[in-house]
């Protein structure tokens, strides 16, 4: 499974409950053979090996910033949020619930032109990622890059749009 296939899977994954419940089960038997007592048919890897991969781990660069999550309806009306969501934005879902992101997040330092092409994406039911500047409930400005995707039936049609917003706290939105 490549990164975009992987991604899409855990946003279904976040969505359907009993998906969820069969892929924990799998993960737990694949585990427990993982740990079952059996020997290798072929040679081990070398240290050097071992080092190397352990050295290419530490290096990969680390998320430390939770995802702030968005589920909206073929409307684009916002459904649900997750907790980083409301602590990135200020907002609670009660205040978010039935309403359009944009003109709540957005103000006069968001670049309009990156709006738009969010606005084109959604309308066309194509995934996009963009870096914004949002506005916090109290009114300070934060960076962050949006990846939205739709999730599509049989026929092409949205059956909602999922949003995952990560802040990028390391570039201060000026």
């Amino acid at each position: 499974m490549n990164s975009h296939e992987r991604e899409q899977f855990e946003l279904v994954l976040e969505f359907h409950h009993e998906l969820r419940e069969f892929v924990t089960e799998l993960s737990e038997v694949g585990a427990a053979m993982c740990l079952a007592d059996h020997r290798p048919a072929g040679p081990a890897p070398s240290p050097q090996l071992k080092a190397r991969i352990a050295s290419l781990v530490a290096t990969r660069p680390q998320r430390v910033t939770p995802e702030g999550i968005v589920m909206s309806g073929p409307d684009r009306l916002v459904q649900w949020v997750n907790p980083a969501f409301s602590e990135m934005c200020g907002y609670s879902i009660e205040e978010l619930r039935g309403k359009s992101l944009g003109p709540i997040l957005q103000g006069p330092k968001t670049d309009r032109d990156a709006a738009e092409r969010i606005r084109r994406a959604v309308h066309s039911n194509t995934p996009c990622t963009e870096t914004l500047i949002n506005y916090h409930k109290n009114g300070t400005p934060y960076l962050v890059e949006i990846a939205i995707t739709p999730i599509l039936d049989d026929a092409g049609q949205p059956l909602w749009f999922v949003a995952r917003e990560r802040e990028l706290t390391d570039q201060i939105a000026a």
